[in-house]
């Protein structure tokens, strides 16, 4: 009986060994997890330090259902995170971070109504909004597990080429900015906008000394850089709807021997992979190089829109009658100026003249041209007048004048 015993013992324990060695329920077991993110940037080198920013981060992790085993958020993220897991389970994960917000689902398919939106274009202080994906990830005795972001925005840097312009043609940037710059996007599935109401009516912008490098060409011709980012909008191979596409659009100071910009020359174009193309990819670098040749007003891959152009003609300015203007209580005095071209924009001074009516030394009428302006003088004392004319004039004039009491 004992024998007996011994040796039905020994059975049950080596059935118990291959139950154990079978079944997976079984071998499976609870490990701790790191969760490494990279955000270190698009296909190319990253030159921003907000490109790379990570402030918050929502991880969620999913079983071979699709069905949600972790929701978490992480409010002050860092390079990583930990979390119990399954050894040798596969599982997918999805992250999104510098959203501000937790973002939870209970199943995966969910994932594909999430979106993000930005108030205004440039809203990417705290880190521009991205997102990871990985699959079918199988956690190893390591534990240890990779997830790298991609930024939801595409960027656009912009440099100039004038080395292809003739000679006396000069263009000078003053802003770049994105037309028709989405205001949500599609987190986890491809994103186009479908209506006006979903873009903004200003785009990312740069302007003024934001875009002086592209003003300075070095020997080459070609100029410093700006960057532009917006968040992805997939218009394809469709005709370009001009309420949706999005689009770069420069405005540029021009005069060559013939034409100068009243308004600013407008160049156009769109980023897509080829012409018929008018796609805007997250988390791709385009890269773009003006090279305006001969005149500059050529279409070359981009639309000039010429509307802001005057047929050159002689410049002059004069002034009149004088820059020093002695006079007494009760005289009209006209001063004017006269310049080419006619439509000159011109600022006659009016805030000057309104001061020295205030402190009693004239009274004044606009001449019905806004040219010029006749004044009655009306109380002792001295006065100054700037008058001055805008592109391609470039000139001013300043009057003093001068009032005496009758006799002095």
């Amino acid at each position: 009986m004992e024998g007996k015993g011994r040796i039905r013992g020994g059975l049950l324990s080596l059935l118990a060994a291959i139950a154990y060695a079978c079944c997976p329920a079984v071998q499976d077991e609870e490990i701790k997890c790191v969760i490494y993110f990279d955000g270190s940037g698009y296909t190319t080198k990253v030159l921003d330090p907000d490109e790379q920013k990570i402030t918050d981060i929502s991880l969620m992790v999913f079983d071979e259902a699709g069905d949600a085993e972790e929701c978490i958020w992480i409010p002050k993220a860092g390079g990583s995170a930990e979390l119990t897991l399954v050894k040798g389970k596969a599982y997918d994960f999805r992250a999104c971070a510098n959203f501000g917000y937790q973002v939870y689902a209970d199943h995966i398919s969910e994932l594909e109504e999430v979106t993000f939106h930005m108030a205004y274009p440039d809203e990417y202080r705290e880190g521009m909004p991205m997102y990871a994906s990985a699959d079918d990830v199988i956690i190893g005795a390591d534990g240890r597990v990779h997830l790298a972001f991609d930024r939801l925005m595409a960027k656009i840097t912009v440099r100039m080429d004038r080395s292809r312009l003739s000679d006396g043609v000069e263009m000078y940037v003053r802003s770049a900015r994105i037309c028709n710059c989405p205001k949500v996007t599609n987190v986890f599935i491809p994103n186009k906008v479908t209506g006006r109401d979903k873009c903004h009516n200003v785009g990312f912008y740069r302007n003024d000394l934001e875009t002086s490098s592209l003003n300075v060409s070095g020997r080459d011709g070609r100029s410093g850089e700006v960057s532009l980012y917006m968040l992805e909008n997939m218009q394809g191979e469709e005709e370009p709807d001009p309420n949706v596409c999005s689009y770069i659009e420069m405005e540029l100071d021009y005069i060559s021997d013939t034409k100068y910009s009243a308004d600013p020359l407008k160049y156009r174009f769109y980023l897509g992979d080829g012409m018929g193309n008018h796609d805007v990819e997250r988390n791709t670098h385009y890269k773009i190089l003006v090279c305006p040749e001969d005149d500059g007003l050529s279409d070359d891959g981009w639309r000039v829109d010429k509307e802001g152009l005057r047929d050159n003609v002689p410049v002059t300015f004069t002034s009149y009658p004088s820059s020093y203007i002695r006079g007494d209580i009760g005289d009209k005095i006209h001063i004017w100026c006269e310049f080419t071209p006619e439509d000159t924009p011109f600022d006659v001074g009016e805030e000057y003249m309104k001061d020295d009516k205030a402190n009693g030394i004239y009274d004044y009428e606009i001449d019905p041209d806004g040219h010029g302006a006749t004044l009655t003088l009306t109380g002792p004392g001295r006065g100054l007048i700037y008058m001055s004319a805008g592109k391609p004039v470039d000139e001013s004039a300043l009057y003093i004048i001068e009032v005496n009491l009758p006799g002095d």
